[in-house]
């Protein structure tokens, strides 16, 4: 139960990241307004990804070492 709701809430947020990843494109080559706070998200949520990732390597990494 806390894993499902877990993976539903990091798909909110990813998708998330990506509305704001797009508005900050928008913002920043068309005519459409830009705001910080949307840079500061795309930056923690890219942050974020990255950190998960690295996680995720490193635990198949271990795993595939520790069973030989």
């Amino acid at each position: 139960m806390i894993r499902k709701t877990l993976h539903q809430t990091s798909i909110g947020l990813y998708i998330l990241w990506i509305i704001a990843t797009t508005l900050l494109i928008l913002g920043r080559y068309t005519p459409f307004p830009s705001y910080k706070i949307v840079h500061s998200a795309v930056v923690t949520g890219a942050v974020v990804l990255t950190v998960v990732g690295t996680g995720q390597l490193l635990r198949k990494g271990y795993r595939k070492g520790v069973s030989g």
